[in-house]
């Protein structure tokens, strides 16, 4: 019996990690203007809504590349896809975002650019892959 409860322990602690959702983001700022520190202090002010029991956690702290001048967090929460707690942790930061700082900032989510509205704006092909036909052989 002694071994059967680690074991049922594990099996559960493995199924509750497999059902968190989490997503990562990055806030760059278009204007030289708007320091890192401005932004981590929306970010964080956005984001700590302890009241809330629908928000998502930060499972990162918010924190400042030096090289590229950008914010980066993460968020996870308990569920499969983007949960309610995801989706209004990120409508929170959008409106705070663009409140501030109007469109003098970017907000990516897992590399994908976010409109202020939440959805995602489509990447355009950075070139476009040649068709099988303009394959150059590889052989002599």
């Amino acid at each position: 019996m002694i071994s059967i409860r680690p074991a049922l322990f594990l099996s559960v602690l493995v199924a509750a990690c497999s059902s968190i959702a989490s997503s990562d983001y990055r806030v760059v700022s278009k204007d030289p203007k708007v320091t890192p520190a401005q932004m981590l202090l929306v970010v964080n002010r956005a984001l700590d809504r302890p009241e809330s029991t629908t928000m998502a956690r930060l499972s990162s702290w918010a924190s400042v590349d030096e090289k590229t001048r950008e914010v980066t967090f993460g968020l996870a929460s308990f569920g499969g896809g983007r949960t309610p707690g995801i989706i209004n942790s990120e409508t929170q930061l959008l409106r705070a975002l663009h409140y501030e700082f109007g469109d003098r900032v970017e907000v990516f989510r897992n590399g994908d650019r976010l409109r202020w509205d939440g959805s995602v704006e489509p990447q355009t092909p950075s070139a476009p892959r040649p068709s099988a036909q303009e394959e150059q052989p590889l052989g002599p």
